[in-house]
This record gives C-alpha cells, structure tokens and sequence, in this order.
C-alpha cells in the first residue's frame, strides 16, 4: 500500500508553524526569562530571576529546542502515517500535560477568561486548545478526503 499523504493543512501546522511557535518559546525562555515568568504569572514574578529559576528556565528552553527540532525534522523525513500518528499522540499527551501545568492560575482564568490573556496565555492556552484539537482531527481522519482512515499501512 502506497503511504498517507497527509493533508496540506497538517503538514502546514506541523512542519512549520509548531515548530516556529515551539523554537519562539525557547527563544523567550532563554534570553527574556524576566518577562517569561512575569507574562506567566506576574504577582509571584521575582524582581530578579534567581539562579535555579534561570537553570530551569534555561532546561525549558533547551526542552523546547529539542522538541521544535523533532517535530520539524521527524516528520519530514517520512510519508508514512504510522510515523506521524505516533509522534503526534505523544505530543497530544503533552499538550494535556501543559493545560494542567496552568492550573494553579485558576480554572476560569487559565481557561476561560480569554479577554484578560496576555501573549504567553495565549501560548500555553489557545494555541495549545488548537493544536490539541489540529492533533484529534487528524487522528480521526478529517480531512483526508474519502481515503479510507489513516494509519492503516502500519495499523
């Protein structure tokens, strides 16, 4: 069986604009961490950024990196679904896992309060809310024309 061709708005999403949006975090992380922690919560913001919060924030940075240049390169190198679905259920865990990870701000202003977001809430938030839902669309086949489901060369 020939390999999925996957549709041209996953490839845009996935191949350029995550991956963008993924490295423009570790760019912020790393060389802005002041505004980092006070876009993110700005009441417990320290005036300077202490060592360890500057390791961790440098770690998030790297993190970022590495996973701006997975998603990038991965998913290039390979027309097959199996390879895509794979990597983009794991990143719909993490995607789950970085909703929580805004949780302490408060369920209605971490989710629901989109009027009051500042540009790293829309980040974390609504760009995570789209991919997350990109990711589920993908996986139940939308888009795919009327090609029998994806995934089914190595299912």
């Amino acid at each position: 069986m020939e390999p999925t061709r996957v549709p041209p708005f996953y490839r845009l999403v996935f191949l350029y604009l995550e991956p963008i949006s993924i490295f423009t975090g570790a760019v912020q992380a790393y060389f802005f961490q002041s505004a980092y922690l006070t876009l993110t919560h700005a009441s417990s913001a320290p005036s300077v950024v202490p060592v360890s919060t500057s390791i961790v924030l440098t770690q998030l940075a790297n993190l970022y990196l590495g996973l701006a240049i997975t998603e990038a390169l991965i998913l290039r190198v390979t027309t097959e679904y199996s390879v895509w679905k794979a990597l983009i259920i794991v990143l719909l865990i993490a995607d789950v896992g970085h909703l929580y990870s805004v949780l302490p701000l408060g369920f209605s202003r971490a989710f629901l309060q989109c009027w009051n977001w500042n540009a790293i809430d829309w980040g974390n938030v609504g760009w995570v809310y789209f991919l997350a839902q990109t990711r589920i669309s993908m996986l139940l086949g939308i888009g795919f024309g009327g090609r029998r489901a994806p995934g089914l060369k190595n299912a």
